[in-house]
């Protein structure tokens, strides 16, 4: 076993680069998972605005606006003055301002005028706050003409009945990435930028002519050294696979657990590693230098991950870079575990989509394998 020996020796010496990925890896992850919950929580909730109210009424109808906003936003009241006015708005301390009229029940309720509302120039946050007050002045007006009082219609009118809203994708499948799903989204990530480096090296170094040429002297077979090596790409990249493994329990291992597709997962990553494993042993195969290593890794695992919908999400990305990234194995994976996360139920086109995928993504190992062999071939014949 000296050269797989030799493998793990080298893979020794590079561990604190390994744990720097790994610690990106899972940065990057856990701040994803955190932005995406956040953002998909709150993108059809309500905001809460900054309001400034000047009443020149002081009603009761004024007053009862004044509650009905407060429940809703954050109501401060304001002076009558012009230059106080601007002055909030050109700062932005407030979002809009509501100028209750003298007569506000006359003229705004039982009359056609309109509450007179400003708002920052250019901006639509306010389109809702707006839509709300005139509801609750339609409702008022309703309520009254109906025969109740106006104390009764105020408080009515208060009540406003709120909808649960659910997201759907464009199949009506409830859409929404799982938590562990930003986990399985940036393997890519990690798998090219470890694997590739790591083992390019170890390649690379093994390239060297000397080290080359006492290996071509030695007892071992090739037969023997070609398994040794297989056999530390694979404990390798199963170390690192079961790294990601472990930080998908740690985000949420009971709801990945209990998927009934997590089975289609695990291929989907263990595709993936295959493909990592490839794309560094060719590189290993190309590359003299250990120096040269780094400046293909970064931007090869950069590029396919950009362009394949690993930072950017799939449905961002343009047609034409699309029809690129197709040709290339990591989109295969990324539109797999899409469609396991937006799966609910198991389909049989569904099912036959994710074989497809992951079948590419073996085709593409099999091309790698091939050209490895070639590149091995004429490198054995250099002098």
């Amino acid at each position: 076993m000296t050269v797989f020996k030799g493998y793990m020796k080298i893979t020794k010496s590079l561990f604190g680069m390994i744990a720097m990925y790994l610690c990106i890896f899972a940065g990057v992850t856990f701040a994803m998972q955190s932005v995406g919950q956040t953002t998909e929580k709150s993108a059809y909730a309500a905001e809460k605005l900054d309001i400034a109210v000047v009443d020149s009424d002081g009603g009761e109808l004024a007053e009862g606006l004044v509650d009905f906003l407060k429940e809703n936003h954050h109501v401060e009241m304001m002076k009558n003055d012009e230059e106080t006015m601007q002055e909030a708005l050109y700062y932005e301390n407030v979002d809009l301002i509501i100028r209750i009229p003298q007569n506000f029940e006359t003229v705004c309720v039982d009359g056609e005028e309109k509450l007179p509302i400003t708002k920052v120039p250019g901006t639509y946050n306010a389109i809702y706050a707006s839509q709300q007050i005139n509801t609750f002045l339609n409702q008022v007006r309703t309520y009254k003409a109906a025969g109740y009082l106006l104390e009764e219609a105020i408080a009515k009118a208060q009540v406003q009945q709120t909808s649960e809203v659910e997201t759907l994708d464009e199949s009506g499948v409830t859409s929404g990435m799982p938590s562990y799903g930003y986990a399985f989204r940036y393997m890519p990530y990690l798998f090219l930028t470890a694997l590739c480096y790591v083992l390019g090296l170890i390649l690379a170094s093994f390239r060297k002519k000397d080290v080359k040429n006492r290996m071509m002297a030695s007892a071992v077979s090739l037969r023997r050294q070609n398994a040794e090596s297989i056999l530390a790409f694979l404990v390798v990249g199963g170390a690192i696979w079961v790294f990601a493994m472990l930080l998908t329990l740690v985000i949420d291992g009971k709801a990945f657990l209990e998927d009934p597709y997590k089975g289609y997962y695990i291929l989907n990553t263990l595709a993936l590693m295959l493909v990592s494993l490839a794309i560094s042993f060719v590189l290993g195969l190309l590359v003299n230098k250990p120096t040269v290593v780094n400046n293909i890794v970064t931007p090869l695992s950069l590029g396919m991950c950009f362009l394949c919908g690993t930072f950017v999400d799939i449905s961002f990305l343009g047609e034409n870079v699309l029809k690129v990234s197709q040709f290339l194995p990591v989109y295969w994976y990324e539109v797999v575990n899409q469609k396991l996360c937006d799966c609910v139920t198991m389909t049989a086109s569904i099912r036959m989509f994710i074989y497809k995928g992951l079948g590419i993504q073996l085709l593409f190992v099999a091309a790698l394998i091939g050209i490895a062999l070639a590149v091995s071939k004429m490198k054995q014949q250099e002098v």
